[in-house]
């Protein structure tokens, strides 16, 4: 199954909150691989960029609105604060594709 993480990244928090959470979607995306799955982990897509005064919050969400669009089967959604994951879990509800419960089995390693 093709997947896509959402959760928490933090373009305006500290970087130590910002590596903790692309630590806990990188454990999720190498959980869901091992498993056999295929993944988009934006967190590590992206990682770093957030000081390019080049690229904007837009670009980012327009790129992941893609893979959701065009790619995605199922969406998991890494719990904590985040209106950007909740626009993409948005997103992925109105497009019907799978919600995947963070807590089942299909993402322990």
């Amino acid at each position: 199954m093709r997947i896509f993480i959402a959760g928490p990244y933090g373009d305006h928090n500290p970087k130590d909150i910002i590596a903790e959470n692309v630590h806990k979607a990188d454990e999720v995306a190498r959980n869901l691989m091992a498993q056999g799955h295929q993944v988009y982990c934006p967190h590590k897509m992206s990682w770093g960029w957030e000081d390019d005064p080049r690229l904007t919050y837009a670009q980012f969400h327009e790129l992941d609105n893609t893979f959701l669009l065009h790619w995605a089967e199922a969406i998991i959604r890494i719990p904590g604060h985040s209106p950007g994951a909740d626009a993409e879990m948005a997103l992925a509800e109105k497009l019907g594709l799978v919600i995947i419960d963070p807590q089942s089995t299909i993402t322990k390693g």
